[in-house]
């Protein structure tokens, strides 16, 4: 099962282009409320944002050392999300969101790695900063 949906993910993020992460970053707001909105599963709200970020900052010239296959899987994970046609219909109580939220922690563990690099490089960028009022 696994496995058909990596290969569901790598299908749909073939078709991700540069063009397409830019058309994305305008829907971004409305996938974002959407998270929010799905109670069944808490962590995926917080996975969006990442993901939501992610491609935010690559879309802006930044974040060039992740993967663009991260890239083109994370934004077939959020407009899977976003989309009205689903594996199973979102509007089905209480799993209508199961297998967007298996998308995406799919796409978590697959480049767990690259996003853990990531978040170091951020937070030594941030740490490095001086603070305001230091000398």
């Amino acid at each position: 099962m696994k496995q058909d949906l990596n290969q569901f993910i790598l299908d749909g993020a073939r078709r991700v282009t540069p063009r397409y992460v830019g058309k994305l970053v305008r829907q971004l707001p409305g996938i974002r409320l959407v998270a929010t909105q799905v109670t069944q599963f808490p962590q995926l709200a917080d996975q969006v944002e990442f993901l939501a970020e992610l491609i935010e900052d690559f879309h802006s010239g930044l974040n060039q050392d992740v993967p663009y296959t991260a890239i083109a899987e994370a934004a077939f994970a959020l407009s899977y999300l976003h989309k009205g046609v689903d594996i199973i219909p979102d509007r089905i109580p209480d799993i209508g969101y199961a297998d967007d939220a298996a998308i995406i922690t799919v796409v978590f563990e697959t480049y767990k790695e690259a996003f853990l690099r990531l978040l170091v490089k951020q937070e030594k960028k941030r740490l490095a900063k001086p603070s305001r009022g230091s000398s």
